[in-house]
Parts: C-alpha cells; structure tokens; sequence
C-alpha cells in the first residue's frame, strides 16, 4: 500500500516536472513574481529598521546640542570641603541614568549672584567657577584665575567697569554675605560663543576659583549640565523617569529632552506606518499578479487537464497534477529568499505568510475553476461566457473601487504620523485604479469590436483584424487593471517624492539664507561689515551677516542690506529708512566748545573700520562756553560721533571740530532730528533743550524703578529700525522690541511670509544700523551673536580665499545641497523614499505579469494566424493586428493609472508631509514632470514585455 501510494506520488511529480519542463517560461514568471513580492515584503521591514534609526538620529542632530541637554540647579553650602561638597552635588544628579554611556560630556559649576564695584561704577555679576573654563575661552589680556582671590571677566564687562588685569574689585552677595575682595588676573572671551559649552552661560560673569566664592559665606548654586548622547533617547521612558526623579529633587530642573524624546517617538511611529502602508500596496499587488498570472496559467492547462480525465484519474488527483505546476515554482520563489531571511537572522512579518497562504489558495482556485468542467469543454479552445461570474467580480472590483474612494474624500487629510488604522484608503491607488481599469476594459472591448468591423466594411484588413482580436479575447484583457494599478501607484509615489524634494529644498534655501553660507570665527560686526566689503567691493558675492537671538526664540538676522537683494534674490528697500548721516571725521585730536558747571562730558567714539569704542573725555568744563581737545590716536583713519553724556547739568554744546573742521556745529546740536534720548525699556536721566540754536542738557529725577540712562544719541539710524518680521516672531500685545547685541531696539516690522534663515518665524535687521545703536549704547554685542558670511550666486572659491585674507577665519561651511541632504534623511524623506522603492517593485511585478499573458496570448493565437495566412491575408497586415493588438492593454492602462493617480491627489494631499512642524509647503500636489516620468517609463516597460518575442510569429 505504501509503495503503491509512493509510486503514485512519484508518478505524478514526474507528471508536473515535465509539464514544467514544457512549460517553462509560465514557471519562471510565476517564481519570479513570488520572489519579487517575498523580498520586496522582507526588505521593507529591513528598510523600516534603517530608515528609523537613519531618522533617529538625524532628527537629533538637527535639533542641536541644546535640546540634548539636562540642566539642574540646586543650593548648596559649600563650606570648608568645597571640592567635595560639589563632587556629591554632580553624583547625585547623575544617579544610575547620567553615565559615560549615555552622557557626551557633563560639566558642573557654581553660581553667587550680586554685584561687580570698582571704583564709582557698578555691575550686576554673578561669581562663577566652571569646570574647565580657562580651555574654551581666548585670553585678549592676564591669565586665568589661579588662586583664591583671582578673578577673570570678559571682554564687555572689563569695558563697561573700565578695568584690565591687576586691577582691584570687590563682588557683593547681600546683606549677609561677606563682600569678596578680587583682583583681576585676565580679560577672555568665548573661544566658540555658540557652542554647547557656553549655551547656558548668559548674562554678565566673572570666573574665578570653589575657595573664592566660598569667601562670601552663604549659600550658592550648584550646577550640572549634561549633554545626553543621541543613545539616551533609544529609551525615553527610562529618561522621562529620571527627569520626573530630578524634578522633585531639585528646585530648578531645565531639559529639551523631553520633547526630542517625544518627537522622536512620533518619528518612529510614522517612519515604520509610512513603510507598513508601502509594504502592504506591494502585498495586495503581489496577490493581484499572482492570481492574474495564475488564471492564464490554469487556462492553458486545460488539456492537461482533459487528457487525465480521459485516463480515469480522479478529479483531485487531476487539481494536483495541473495546480502544481504553479505552486511548486510559487515555493521555489518564495524559498529562496526566505532561507537568505532566516540566515540572516531576519523573522519575516506576519503579512508575509498571509499572502503566501492567500497565493496558494488563489493558484487552487483557479486551477479548479479553469480545470473541473466537462471533457468536451476542456477540450474546447473557447470556453463558453461565464456573464455572471464575470459581472460579479467587475462589480466587487468597482464597489471596492468606489469605497475607498468615498473613503478618502471623507476623512481629514491623511498623514502617516497620525495612527487610523488601515482602511480601504491606504490601498486607495490600488483599488481605484483596479475600478477605473475594468470600466476601461469594458469600454476597450466594445469599442475595439465595432472599429474592426467597420475597418473589415471599409477594406482595411490589419485594423479590422487587430479590432476584432481585441473584442473578441475578453480574458485577454484582464491585464489592463493589472498596469493601471501599477501605473497609479508608481505615478503618486513619484509626485510625492518629487513634491517633497523641491519643498526642502525650497525651505533649504530660505533656512539657510543663500547659496552657500561661511560661518566665521568671532568678530566685532564693524570689523566684519569692513571684511567682507574689502574682500567684494562689487557688492555682488558676499554679504555680512550676524544671527543672534536665543535658543528656541525667533532668529533676528542683520544683514548688510545694501548686498541683500544681490546675494538672497529678495527686496532690500524695507530694510532701508531715512536718516541723517553719520557724524564722522577723521584726525587724532577732537575739540570740543562747551560750558558747565564744572561737569565731565564724554563723548563717546566708535572706530569706523573695527568698531572699537572710543570714549573722549573733555573736562572739568568752565561755566562759560570754552574749547577743550582732548587725543584721540585710534580716530586717525575714521571715528563716528555716537552719544554725548555728562556727570550732571546744567551743559551747555557749542561746537565739536576734528582737524579744524567742524564735525557738530551750532546748527547740528540745535536740530532736534540730530539727537534722540534712550531707547527700549530705559527711563532717559536727561531733559534737552535745544530752544536758542544750541543744545543744553539739564539733569531729571525719573520716578522709575526701571533702568536710568543718561546718554544723548546721535541719530544715524532709522528710529524705530526697519524689520522683516516673519510669523509669530514679535509679540502681537507688545511694542514691536528686539535685543540685538545686548541692546533694546525698537522695531518697525514689515510683515512678510518668510525671512531668510528664520523662515516662517524671523526678524531681518540692517546690521549697520543695528550695530550704531548698539554701540551709541555701550553694548558690543551678545555671547550668542554668530558671525557669517553669505555667499551669492556670482560667489566664486576666489571669493573665499580674498575673504580670509581680510583677515575672517572661516570655521564652517554650508550650502544648500548640504542642508537639503539632511532634510532627506528625515523621517518624511525617508518614508517617501520607502514608497518610491516599493512602486520600483510594483512596477516590476506589472512587467513580469504583463510577461506571462504576453506569452499565453502569442500562443493562443498561433493557430488563428495561420488560418488567416492560408486565407490569403498577408503578413504585414498579420503583423500590424498583432502589435496593436498587443500594445492595446498598455496603452490604455498605462492612462488610466494616470489619470487615477492625478484624481487621488486633487482630492486629497499626499500622507506624508514633507516636513514635521507646520511649514507651509507651496508644492503643487499633481508633478507634471513626474507624470511624464512615470509614463514614459511605464510605456517603456510594458510595451517591450508585450511586444517581446513577436520575432517568433511567422505563419
């Protein structure tokens, strides 16, 4: 009995090897549409693991250093033991999750706030000890603070207390702290002011040593700052409960890790979705081909089928014989790649079983449908019209049709970050090109019958021939939905692709300002504006720029607007108000005609090629009006005149001269459009009268507890200062202010969609007068100022090279292909891409099919051929009818999956955004050159598989 059914089975599987031997092409494409489905499925979720962790950490990397940082601020006394009352501090922040494998780097610190005297003049500073601060800062003067009793302060506030090395000051912490006497050992500036190091150090400071400010006998402020690898956010539940851990333990615990950490969540989320929806359109293709493939297959096994039930096998045993010349190679496609899986360690997903499962019952199906009928109707070459069964699968492809695309116009506009599930309009293209496809086969059909036969009436025999043939092989035709849904998905996969490219790099080019960008060493903006003016003197290559604001504020950018329109390609005329020019002169000695009562007037200079302030101090002044020079060695090639301040009134300013020529007269200290009082928040010390010709300042007494300045200005600049604002950049309840280099500026905004470098939220200044009215009021500018160059379009490497010989050190380069590029590996790029690779195999799998119906078709019609021929009909007519007759399918596919694809984007947008925050993207959603792409391709394609091996038809 054993043997007998051994015998049987290897009976049979001769029976099918040598069916497949005979009919091999059919065994090929149906491994090769198996295999294409099974890698495609296998490399997307291999894909999807890349493109997270690609995703991942480029997200951190565009985020920046500041939104990997964990700060925590707490008291502490640091008594006799300061070294390890700090160290015990740092150990208990850093718990068990701050450790070397998730921590980049983490420095700690201690803070005493109060005040900074030397002599008459006062600043409010804090003491500051930080870990390795003398290696990331620049000595300009001294050295760093190296015993008890040494402080070192930077370059602004050495200016402002009028101090250098060896000087004595004394800091103040309070009623009950002890004051602290310091010498001043050195004058620093930030070696890399924007860098991470220096990202929490604001406002004014003075560093000096633990011992020092332990001096002061009270409590102070300890401080961690750590900077988290991007490792740390692979578990941000483990980091979200340390923060929650150290916000309880600490009064004051600051991080932008939280909301990276949640950003990346959802990038995750989206990122595995986008290629879950890619990987099921592939899928759900895959089955389509198959089971196309596997109808054609069951077809032309007819006889086969016939000539077993003629030898008395039963008509299971007859199922097996015929449906296994389809599922044999369907194992072998799906084996081979499968193996190569699990050798590399990779479990296929769960949907890749469910359509092996589905294929297998789609091959049985049809082999059943197409081979348990009657002997003599197995025998026939045309079987009799099934009307019904044929309506009811056109009309459940066109209801599947018509509900997704209910579907999409009904829900809100699709979006992969958002979790809905997976309903009928994630297969969208798929079904809505499958409905249109079959109406367009309908009406093919028809259509190509009446044609041929009034071609036939009217003689013309190849086209009544080629109507005829379409009209006539309704099965022939079931390939048009096939290359219509093809066609569709690869035609949206493209325009979502191309839209999404040209969006960032649109928003590329506005985010980074111009073509390339030159990140520079610090540099006084005077100097830089002299640089880059030097270095182009056409105006047409560079612009001098410096971007300051806060981390997580609106950028405020001052740019050089005389060079904006050249460089950026956008109207400069907003950024340019009227004003009276500058008062400057050149010379080395400046004389001033004043009187008073025996008050010091300064007059306050700025050096025009550096921006070095210079302060001219003419005095005690007599009662009477009285010349009085004073030296002025740095102004010999060019000082401007900023502000004027006395120690009190009543003073009265007749004349300011430079090498006997008047550079303020009488008329100039008499014009009211000449001078101007404070600026921002500041309450003006002075009263101006300028009512007999002259100019007098007398003291006020402002009942104010806001800051007091007593300063009279020049005006040179446009007062408020001309802005490009952009968005929510300014508070829409306040006056229109902005801090630009450490001063208040009043603003008059222009509103406008987008600004260079700050996009949809920014402020554009020009950089000459923002950098006047910063030095009238004695601010030389902010630790977070970052000097660039902006290169235009005329900018050549020469450009570069005549920048750094006017003396800029370019420490960073960007352009916009780099800056696109980044975008590109962002979860959105990333998606798409993942959808763009999945539309690659959808096409692939099309072709193949297309392969195997060709194939069926040539030979199902050898015999009508010859028929014709021996009719007389000669074989350049037969020749014609065939290539028409086989191109017909794609020519009306490959639109049809167009114009779907064209229909689907009009209603509804693509369901990736290109971006993950609210930038507004002006992208059309329908790509005409990716339509074209997508057609010639897919003409290309489809028509060589359908004309492939017409060589072979000569009757």
């Amino acid at each position: 009995m054993v043997q007998t059914d051994f015998a049987r089975v290897h009976c049979m599987l001769g029976l099918i090897s040598g069916a497949l031997r005979a009919r091999r092409p059919q065994a090929l494409v149906m491994a090769l549409l198996t295999a294409i489905t099974v890698i495609a499925a296998l490399a997307a979720g291999w894909g999807a693991a890349t493109a997270e962790h690609t995703a991942t950490r480029q997200r951190i990397d565009a985020a920046g250093e500041t939104q990997r940082t964990l700060g925590v601020r707490g008291p502490v006394d640091l008594g006799p033991s300061q070294g390890s009352t700090l160290e015990r501090f740092r150990q208990l922040v850093s718990g068990d999750v701050l450790t070397s494998a998730n921590t980049e780097r983490m420095i700690t610190g201690v803070r005493l706030a109060g005040g900074l005297h030397a002599g008459d003049r006062k600043q409010s500073v804090e003491l500051r000890v930080l870990d390795d601060v003398c290696r990331n800062v620049t000595l300009t003067a001294g050295s760093c603070p190296a015993a008890d009793g040494e402080v070192m302060l930077g370059a602004d506030l050495a200016r402002q207390l009028g101090v250098g090395p060896g000087a004595e000051v004394r800091h103040e912490a309070g009623l009950t702290a002890a004051p602290v006497e310091l010498t001043v050992t050195g004058v620093f500036q930030a070696a890399d002011p924007t860098g991470w190091y220096w990202s929490d150090q604001s406002g004014p400071a003075a560093f000096t040593t633990l011992g020092t400010i332990a001096r002061a006998k009270v409590s102070v402020v300890a401080t961690v700052d750590a900077l988290l690898r991007p490792e740390a956010f692979d578990a941000p539940e483990e980091l979200s409960a340390e923060l929650v851990h150290l916000q309880g333990a600490f009064p004051q615990v600051y991080s932008g890790a939280p909301a990276l950490a949640a950003a990346l969540a959802t990038d995750r989320r989206a990122t595995l979705r986008g290629i879950r929806i890619a990987e099921l359109q592939v899928l759900l293709f895959g089955a389509l081909a198959i089971a196309v493939a596997a109808a054609y297959a069951a077809a032309e096994r007819r006889g086969d089928a016939a000539r077993l039930a003629i030898r008395g096998l039963p008509r299971w045993r007859a199922l097996a014989a015929t449906a296994g010349q389809s599922l044999i190679p369907l194992a072998a496609g799906a084996a081979v790649p499968l193996a190569v899986a699990y050798g590399l360690g990779q479990r296929p997903p769960i949907e890749l079983w469910v359509l092996l499962g589905a294929a297998v019952v789609i091959v049985v199906a049809a082999d059943w449908a197409a081979t348990q009928r009657r002997v003599a109707d197995l025998l026939r070459v045309v079987l009799p019209r099934r009307p019904l069964a044929a309506a009811t699968v056109e009309v459940c492809a066109l209801a599947l049709a018509v509900a997704a695309f209910f579907q999409v116009a009904t829900e809100p506009a699709a979006d992969v970050r958002r979790d809905t599930g997976f309903g009928l309009s994630q297969a969208a293209p798929l079904l809505l090109a499958v409905g249109v496809g079959v109406l367009a086969t309908r009406a093919l059909l028809a259509a190509a019958g009446l044609a041929g036969r009034n071609a036939l009436a009217s003689g013309r025999v190849a086209g009544g021939i080629a109507g005829l043939t379409l009209g006539r092989r309704r099965t022939a035709y079931r390939i048009v939905p096939v290359l219509a849904a093809a066609t569709c998905v690869a035609a949206l996969a493209a325009q979502d692709w191309a839209g999404a490219a040209a969006a960032r790099s649109e928003r590329a080019a506005v985010e980074l300002g111009a073509d390339r960008v030159l990140r520079v060493a610090p540099v006084a903006p005077p100097r830089l504006l002299a640089a880059v003016r030097a270095a182009d003197p056409s105006g047409r290559e560079a612009m001098a720029v410096v971007v300051t604001g806060a981390a997580g504020s609106a950028p405020v950018v001052a740019v050089d607007s005389a060079r904006f329109a050249a460089v950026t390609g956008q109207p400069a005329e907003d950024l340019r108000g009227t004003a009276p020019e500058a008062l400057e002169f050149g010379g080395t000695a400046l004389t001033l005609t004043a009187g008073g009562e025996g008050s010091v007037i300064r007059v306050v200079l700025s050096v025009a090629a550096t921006g070095e302030q210079v302060v001219a101090e003419f005095g005690p002044v007599d009662p009477q009006p009285s010349a009085r020079t004073v030296a002025v060695p740095p102004c010999d090639r060019g000082c401007r005149v900023d502000a004027i301040e006395a120690d009190h009134g009543p003073v009265e300013l007749r004349e300011l001269t430079a090498g006997g020529r008047a550079v303020v007269d009488a008329g100039a200290f008499g014009d009211p459009a000449r001078w101007r009082t404070t600026l921002g928040q500041a309450v003006s010390g002075i009263q101006v009268d300028q009512s007999g010709g002259g100019l007098r300042l007398l003291d006020a007494a402002p009942m104010s507890t806001s800051p007091i300045d007593s300063r009279l200005y020049a005006v040179n600049t446009p007062v408020p200062l001309p802005a490009l604002v952009s968005g929510a950049a300014l508070p829409a309840h306040e006056d229109p202010v902005v801090m630009i280099f450490g001063a208040t500026v009043p603003l008059a905004p222009r509103p406008v969609a987008t600004v260079p470098r700050g996009g949809t939220e920014g402020i554009v200044v020009d950089l000459d007068y923002a950098q006047r009215i910063a030095a009238a009021a004695g601010r030389a500018g902010g630790s977070g100022d970052r000097p660039e160059v902006w290169l235009g379009p005329a900018a050549t490497d020469r450009t570069v090279e005549r920048l750094r010989a006017a003396g800029l050190t370019v420490v960073g380069d960007d352009t916009v292909a780099k800056a696109t590029g980044r975008a590109g590996r962002l979860a959105p790029a990333l998606i798409l891409l993942g959808g763009l690779a999945g539309a690659a195999a959808i096409l692939l799998l099309g072709g193949v099919t297309a392969a195997v119906v060709a194939a069926v078709d040539r030979r199902q019609r050898a015999a009508e051929r010859l028929a014709l021929r021996r009719q007389g009909v000669g074989r350049a007519a037969l020749r014609t009818a065939g290539r028409w007759s086989a191109l017909a399918p794609v020519l009306v596919g490959v639109p049809v999956g167009l114009l779907a694809a064209v229909a689907l984007r009009l209603l509804a947008p693509p369901p990736v955004r290109p971006f993950t925050d609210r930038w507004p993207v002006t992208e059309p959603a329908v790509q005409p050159l990716a339509l074209g792409v997508v057609a010639v391709l897919a003409l290309a394609v489809f028509a060589a598989v359908a004309l492939s091996g017409r060589g072979e038809e000569r009757p």
